[in-house]
């Protein structure tokens, strides 16, 4: 019997990390999105979009290539 196994790996969401307003905020945001030190990571998707229209600081986390740096 043949193998035949996908070997192709899914695309993985990016992920954000989200400021608060309010610095050093902890606690539960929208979605249930859990906040230390006011920051949070989010993945894509209806929630991030939340935050972005109501002000909150978002940044891309960069993703770490096979030898262990940012990939440009």
């Amino acid at each position: 019997m043949a193998n035949n196994k996908n070997t192709t790996k899914a695309a993985e969401p990016k992920k954000y990390i989200v400021s608060t307003p309010v610095k050093n905020y902890c606690g539960v945001g929208a979605g249930g999105i859990q906040f230390a030190y006011g920051k949070a990571e989010v993945c894509e998707g209806t929630v991030l979009e939340w935050y972005r229209e109501h002000g909150y600081g978002i940044e891309e986390v960069a993703e770490l290539g096979t030898d262990g740096k940012a990939d440009a």
